[in-house]
């Protein structure tokens, strides 16, 4: 089992782990100096996508004296906002898909994990389950007999099934004819309204009423249709979704509507899952690495799909000269942008040569990414151009020039109404709505992430849909 072969993307990205262990009859662990390979027991970890931005492991071997530690590690949670069903779906689905896989240890791990998850109030606050239980629980699995045999298929139906579960609220226009019904009872999305987060991968689970579940599954349209209609009770649904690679994933994800022109990502601790202080001296191809999953394939989508977009910072080249750093501001932002598309396409197109895939990289980051970048601090202390007129404290002087920038280069004028600004401080974001932009705080302990995508895009579309129907009353 050590040696058998693992996908090469992480089969999911999301919260808690789902640990399905493979154990085989307890043996007397080596030296960790030893081969790793030589203790066969492997444990595949699953994240679901949600709140944090984590990457999965592919196979990790457990033994020895790092084994309380790996666990430990692999047992780490996100924030109160995690929903343990992700994992008992993902468990139900692999026991309907391999009947001989039995997960009745971890039945104790989904209820002691749900009810951490519900005592967890600080938002910096971290949930982990002690390492001894789990590894008791998984030294203890019995998998079933057909295991061994069945592993690689089971590790081939996690890499190409991606599964989660959300929450959104009723878009306008939603009805059971936006449904269509399967075999089995469950109510498939059909034709998703314009602006909907729901996809053609999405199963309508429940309606909510006051925190109280209203199952779909195997009521008749003329059911379904009436939870739909009583908006004023039932103000969300859960969906279930379900796609077949990770891109698929990032691509069912909603795109800003037509009254968007520009979206912008702060540098550290958005786009960047590090600070790296406004410079550094490190490689920026190594530091490219810390680039956020999310910010990644969603560039490469917005790209293709020829969408404007930049990055504003507090990052400054001029900061960076006076503390001998070879990169700060543009000369730090572009580069990093670079390596990771450069990156990415290669990793999503095996086919793909390195000289196109910088050629194309390259071509983006110096022609069709805006970025701007100055600490006002600084400038309004050392720059003469802002002695008389200082720099804001905020990001509106760089938004500002973004709008300049776009004006030349297209002919139109960039409102802050059509401007959407991922950050992670505070008072950017604060200032940000002031002056009409939809600013979205992204969390600094996790960067940019899936969620803060969805809440931009529920605010963009909502105001969009709201202006169109005022348009139409007139």
């Amino acid at each position: 089992l050590a040696n058998l072969p693992l996908p090469n993307q992480p089969p999911f990205s999301i919260q808690t782990p789902l640990l399905i262990a493979a154990a085989a009859p307890p043996l007397r662990p080596r030296s960790p100096r030893k081969r790793r390979a030589s203790f066969p027991r492997f444990i595949v970890e699953i994240n679901l996508l949600g709140t944090s931005d984590c990457r999965i492991g592919r196979k990790t071997l457990l033994w020895g004296s790092t084994r309380a530690e790996s666990l430990k590690k692999s047992a780490k949670m996100a924030h109160k906002s995690m929903d343990i069903g992700d994992l008992e779906i993902t468990a139900e689905l692999l026991l309907k898909k391999f009947p001989d896989l039995k997960l009745e240890p971890f039945k104790k791990y989904f209820a002691e994990a749900k009810s951490l998850i519900e005592q967890e109030k600080a938002r910096s606050s971290k949930v982990s389950l002690q390492a001894v239980k789990l590894k008791d629980m998984i030294g203890n699995c019995d998998c079933g007999s057909k295991l061994e045999t069945a592993a690689p298929e089971i590790i081939s139906w996690l890499a190409t099934n991606k599964v989660f579960e959300f929450y959104c609220t009723l878009a306008p226009g939603l009805d059971q004819k936006n449904f269509s019904q399967d075999g089995d009872g469950n109510w498939k999305v059909a034709d998703a309204p314009q602006g909907s987060r729901l996809t053609k991968f999405d199963t309508l689970i429940d309606v909510l009423d006051k925190g109280k579940d209203h199952p779909v599954t195997g009521k008749t349209g003329e059911q379904l249709s009436a939870l739909l209609k009583m908006r004023s009770n039932y103000p969300h649904v859960r969906i279930h979704r379900q796609t077949h690679s990770k891109k698929q994933m990032y691509e069912a994800l909603r795109l800003p509507p037509p009254s968007i022109k520009m979206t912008l990502w702060d540098m550290d601790l958005c786009l960047l899952k590090i600070h790296t202080g406004g410079f550094t001296n490190s490689k920026i191809q190594v530091l490219s690495k810390q680039v956020t999953e999310a910010y990644v394939y969603l560039m490469d989508i917005m790209t293709e799909k020829s969408l404007t977009v930049g990055v504003v910072t507090f990052s400054d080249k001029q900061v960076a000269a006076r503390s001998d750093s070879n990169y700060g501001g543009e000369e730090l932002v572009r580069p990093l942008v670079f390596h990771a598309l450069r990156r990415h396409w290669m990793q999503q197109d095996r086919s793909l040569k390195l000289e196109d895939a910088i050629r194309k990289a390259r071509t983006f980051v110096e022609t069709n990414l805006y970025v701007k970048a100055a600490y006002p601090e600084f400038r309004n202390k050392f720059d003469p151009e802002f002695k008389d007129n200082p720099m804001p404290s905020s990001k509106e002087w760089h938004i500002g020039k973004v709008a300049e920038e776009y004006k030349s280069k297209t002919g139109s004028s960039l409102l802050n109404p059509q401007v959407i600004l991922f950050d992670d401080g505070e008072r950017n974001i604060s200032e940000a709505n002031k002056s009409g932009v939809i600013g979205i705080q992204v969390d600094e302990d996790v960067g940019f992430s899936v969620k803060d995508w969805e809440e931009a895009m529920d605010l963009a579309w909502s105001q969009y849909l709201e202006s169109l129907r005022k348009g139409a009353s007139k």
